[in-house]
C-alpha cells in the first residue's frame, strides 16, 4: 500500500525494502556525491540563512568538487536554528520557501534547549522521512498482516510518529492508536486487538514490562513477535537493553535512529548489525574538539548532512552525539552493502573523562543491564571531589531483592564496573521508588559539577 500522489523511490522484493540497501559501494558513493552537489546547489540559491553562513564561513558550492570538500562547509549547531526560529517564527532557518504547504509538524524534546519546529511538506514527511522508517520496520519483519501499536503520546516527536504512519501508510499494516492510555491500559489492549509489533523507547517499554508483572501479567503470552525501539540507545548501543526487552517480551527486539531534523536513517537488520541508510544521509565521523575527521572505524562526534529533505535540508548538522565509529568496510550475511553503524556512545554532555577513562551512559546502562537484580531505574552523577571528577552511580535493585543481599549486589555492581571502565565508581543502592521514573525519554545523567 502507497500514499497516493506521493513519488517513491523505492522497490520492494521480497527481503529488502529499497534498492538503496543493495548499491556497491562505488555506486553508493557516486549516488551520495550527485545528491550532496545537488543540496548544495539548492540551498545556496534558496536559502538565505545558509548563504549567509556560508559566505561568513569562505564557502561557495564552486569550492565543492568531491567529498574531501566537505569539512570547508561550515557546522550547523542547534543553537543556530533556534536563534532563526526566534528571530523569523516559527519555522526561521527551517522552512525554505516555495516547496509546498506545510502539513506536518514535529519538535525535539527540548533536553538541550528550547524545542526547535520542524516543519515537514507532505512529499518530505512521507516521501523522505517515512521511507527512512520504512526501510527499518521492513528490516525488521513488520508486514501488511501485522498489528502495530506505537507507544507514545502523540506529541510532536517524529521518530515514532513516522513508525506510526510508514506502518499504516507504506507497509499498510493495522496500526491501533492509544495516545493518552497509560501502561495498564495498554497492556489489555495488546491483548484485545491481538497486536503483533509494539513499538516505543527502550525505557517506556522496559516499564510497561514492570507493570505487567506487578499487574500478574506474563508479558511473553500477550502475542508480540516483534519490538521495535527508537529514541534513545537501544540494541545497536546497549545489547543488554535488548536482551531484557527480548526475556521480558518473549520476542526478536529490532533498534532504529536517527535525527528528527534529518531522517530514520539507523536500523538493525535480522543480523543484529546497525546499518546506514547513505542514499538518504550521509554522515561524518569527526573528532568532538577539533571537528577534522577522524580515522576510518574510530570513535567521534557524528554530523549529518540531508540528501534529499528539500523543507529544511540540514547541512553538516551537528547532532550532539559521540558514537563509536563507523564501519564501511564491513560485510553483513544480510546481504545489505551498506556501512555498519558501531553504535551510539552518549550525547556530548554525558560523557566526562575520569582519569583518562571516557565515561558514558550507554556504558553504565549495559552494565546494569546486565546484571538480573538491578532494576531498570538508576542515574550517573558527575561530581567533583576536591580537584578531581568523581562518578557516582546509583541503583534501585528489583523488589523481589530483599534488602539483606543490597550489600553484595553493590559490591557485584562496583566490580562490573571496574571491569568495564577501569576505574572505580562510587556504587550506591537505593531504595526501589527512590528515583525517577521515566515514560518516553529517560533522563539519567545529572552533572552536579561546579
Amino acid at each position: 500500500m502507497r500514499m497516493q500522489g506521493i513519488q517513491q523511490t523505492t522497490n520492494v522484493p521480497y527481503k529488502y525494502w529499497s534498492v538503496g540497501e543493495l548499491l556497491p559501494k562505488r555506486e553508493m558513493r557516486k549516488l551520495q556525491l550527485a545528491r550532496l552537489r545537488e543540496q548544495i546547489d539548492y540551498v545556496w540559491e534558496n536559502s538565505p540563512f545558509y548563504r549567509k553562513k556560508w559566505e561568513a564561513g569562505g564557502f561557495c558550492p564552486a569550492r565543492f568538487q568531491g567529498a574531501e570538500d566537505m569539512r570547508r562547509i561550515p557546522i550547523l549547531e542547534k543553537d543556530e536554528i533556534r536563534a532563526s526560529q526566534e528571530a523569523e517564527p516559527p519555522y526561521g532557518m527551517m522552512r525554505i520557501s516555495g516547496r509546498g504547504p506545510i502539513n506536518r509538524v514535529a519538535m525535539t524534546s527540548g533536553t538541550t534547549g528550547d524545542p526547535v519546529l520542524i516543519p515537514f511538506t507532505e512529499e518530505d514527511y512521507f516521501g523522505v522521512f517515512c521511507e527512512g522508517a520504512a526501510r527499518y520496520l521492513w528490516a525488521a519483519g513488520v508486514r501488511e498482516s501485522d498489528v502495530v501499536h506505537v507507544a507514545f503520546g502523540f506529541m510532536p516527536f517524529a521518530g515514532l510518529a513516522g513508525a506510526y504512519d510508514a506502518s499504516e501508510h507504506l507497509i499498510g499494516s493495522l496500526v491501533v492508536p492509544g495516545g493518552a492510555w497509560d501502561s495498564a491500559i495498554r497492556l489489555k489492549m495488546i491483548r484485545k486487538f491481538q497486536v503483533t509489533v509494539l513499538i516505543g523507547t527502550p525505557t517506556y517499554l522496559l516499564h510497561m514490562a514492570a507493570v505487567a508483572v506487578e499487574k500478574g501479567i506474563d508479558a511473553t503470552k500477550l502475542g508480540l513477535r516483534l519490538i521495535l525501539t527508537a529514541g534513545e540507545s537501544g540494541l545497536m548501543s546497549i545489547p543488554n537493553t535488548g536482551l531484557r526487552l527480548e526475556r521480558a517480551y518473549g520476542c526478536k527486539v529490532h533498534d532504529f535512529a536517527g535525527t528528527q531534523e534529518t531522517n530514520n536513517f539507523l536500523y538493525t537488520c535480522d543480523q543484529g548489525i546497525g546499518h546506514i541508510s547513505e542514499d538518504l544521509v550521509y554522515c561524518e565521523v569527526l573528532d568532538p574538539e577539533t571537528y577534522e575527521p577522524v580515522a576510518p572505524g574510530e570513535q567521534g562526534a557524528l554530523v549529518v548532512t540531508d540528501l534529499l529533505q528539500k523543507t529544511h535540508p540540514m547541512i553538516r548538522f551537528k547532532t550532539g552525539d559521540i558514537i563509536d565509529g563507523i564501519d564501511e568496510a564491513y560485510q553483513c550475511s544480510c546481504g545489505r552493502t551498506s556501512s555498519r553503524f558501531k553504535g551510539f556512545k552518549g550525547r556530548t554532555g554525558d560523557i566526562i573523562k575520569i582519569k583518562g577513562v571516557c565515561v558514558s551512559v550507554t556504558g553504565i546502562e549495559n552494565v546494569i543491564r546486565g546484571i538480573e537484580e538491578c532494576s531498570d531505574n538508576y542515574e550517573y552523577v558527575a561530581m567533583r571531589d576536591g580537584e578531581k571528577d568523581k562518578i557516582i552511580v546509583r541503583v534501585e535493585p528489583k523488589k523481589s531483592l530483599t534488602p539483606d543481599l543490597w550489600r553484595e549486589l553493590r559490591s557485584r555492581l562496583a566490580t562490573a564496573l571496574r571491569a568495564a571502565f577501569l576505574i572505580n565508581m562510587d556504587v550506591e543502592i537505593v531504595a526501589p521508588d527512590t528515583l525517577p521514573i521515566f515514560e518516553l525519554k529517560a533522563k539519567r545523567f545529572r552533572d552536579l559539577r561546579p
